[in-house]
Formats: structure tokens, sequence, C-alpha cells
């Protein structure tokens, strides 16, 4: 996909329910895998992917 290309998602409540479940197992993940990356320019990556699934569960949770 195009990263300029937006699309709206329509969601019913169990699915969106399911996408901030799945976005709340990957922040564990991710929290999980800065403790243990000694690499400073990957634990930098994955903190900002942290910072953007943490975006994303809290519009989730705001919706």
């Amino acid at each position: 996909m195009n990263s300029t290309t937006h699309e709206l998602l329509n969601l019913s409540s169990e699915e969106l329910a399911i996408l901030a479940e799945l976005l709340e197992s990957a922040r564990t993940r991710l929290l999980v895998e800065i403790r243990h990356t000694a690499h400073r320019a990957y634990r930098d990556e994955l903190r900002h992917r942290l910072v953007v699934v943490e975006g994303l569960v809290e519009r989730c949770k705001s919706t």
C-alpha cells in the first residue's frame, strides 16, 4: 500500500475490540523486545513503533 493513501476504516464494535486487543498484545511484545535489545539503533526503531502502536491503542479506546 502506498504510504500516502489513507482509507477510513468502518469497524463494528466487535472488530474494534479485537483490533484494540491485538494492538495491546503488540505493545506488550514491543516492550519486552525493547528491554532485551542491545543494539541502540534497533531499540530506537522499536521505541518509535511503540509510540505509533500506543497512539493507535488510544484511538481505539476513544472511538
